[in-house]
């Protein structure tokens, strides 16, 4: 793949790598720890990162696994994750050398090393799913391991710049090879079995398209760890059921997707019990709401899109 169609393939990824850590509460605000309750109408392919190549699917993955480098809400640069350097390409340009944090580790206790990160980028080419992000490698002719903690990636362009976009994007979550298939799609159940995980959070239950909950991950290592213990995520089949759902209290935030007349008619909710923004990213929250309150706390749950119309519930202040 040229560069020009990499451009054009990360642009329409753009809404995913503008995903968003929820902002925790200012110093002197709520304290962390708190269960909250999320509600959305996006719909999940598959948890193994090899079989999606979508807003719903990431948007738990993102949660679940680590990545090489990931967005930096305080500055919008790219920045390590679980990688301890930005990486440097090799004097003609072809190789791209990273190298890891050391002692990473999976929640299942596994050392998370190169060559976990070779095994995750070369399963997603193998398996090729057509739902898949395998398109999104077409310029990385091969990975190498040279240590556990350095990763070579050879690129078929040299001093390609949007391989680090690449290592961010649906194409670079990082996987347990102890635990995922090397050549097929790993289920959802294997996955959560065998506590793959090694992101922000692990998840605890998964039904797909139903409900979810993920448990805060005290091993993970990287950019944006989690300041909530549990979160929630509630599936919905339409807007309509999302917004009676805000209504009556079985969620704290909503997103993606409530249509112009539901944001229109909690806007106007004449009790003040809700705040409906539209937000370029989550780190934008907490928000102000009703007489002194403050909204919910929790960091690293990331919401896709450009531009994300959020309906809060207010939460009184905790002291």
């Amino acid at each position: 793949m040229n560069r020009k169609k990499v451009i054009a393939a990360l642009a329409s990824v753009a809404a995913l790598a503008s995903l968003a850590a929820c902002g925790g509460v200012k110093d002197g605000g709520a304290a962390t720890g708190n269960t909250i309750t999320v509600g959305t109408t996006d719909k999940i392919t598959s948890l193994d990162p090899a079989g999606s190549y979508d807003n719903g699917s990431y948007a738990v993955q993102i949660q679940v696994f680590p990545f090489l480098y990931a967005q930096n809400y305080n500055t919008s640069e790219l920045s390590p994750d679980i990688a301890a350097d930005d990486g440097t390409w090799s004097a003609d340009g072809t190789e791209f050398t990273v190298k890891l944090k050391k002692g990473l580790k999976f929640a299942n206790g596994h050392d998370l090393t190169a060559s976990d990160v070779k095994f995750s980028f070369d399963r997603i080419k193998k398996i090729n799913d057509e739902n898949g992000p395998s398109s999104l490698l077409a310029n990385i002719e091969s990975v190498e391991t040279k240590d556990d903690t350095t990763v070579v990636f050879h690129s078929a362009v040299k001093d390609d710049v949007t391989l680090k976009q690449v290592l961010s994007s649906p194409a670079g979550p990082i996987v347990d090879e102890e635990s995922f298939s090397a050549d097929k799609l790993t289920d959802a159940n294997t996955i959560v079995k065998d506590n793959a995980f090694a992101g922000p959070y692990k998840l605890t239950s998964y039904k797909v398209n139903e409900a979810l909950a993920y448990a805060k991950n005290d091993s993970y290592k990287g950019l944006t760890p989690a300041k909530n213990d549990v979160v929630q995520v509630k599936y919905f089949a339409d807007s309509s059921n999302l917004k009676m759902a805000v209504q009556q209290g079985q969620v704290d935030v909503a997103y993606r997707s409530m249509t112009p007349t539901d944001v229109e008619d909690l806007s106007k909710d004449n009790k003040g019990t809700f705040q409906v923004t539209n937000v370029k990213n989550i780190t934008q929250l907490p928000l102000t709401g009703a007489a002194g309150t403050t909204l919910f706390i929790v960091v690293a749950l990331l919401v896709a899109g450009a531009g994300v119309t959020v309906a809060v519930k207010s939460r009184q202040r905790m002291h």
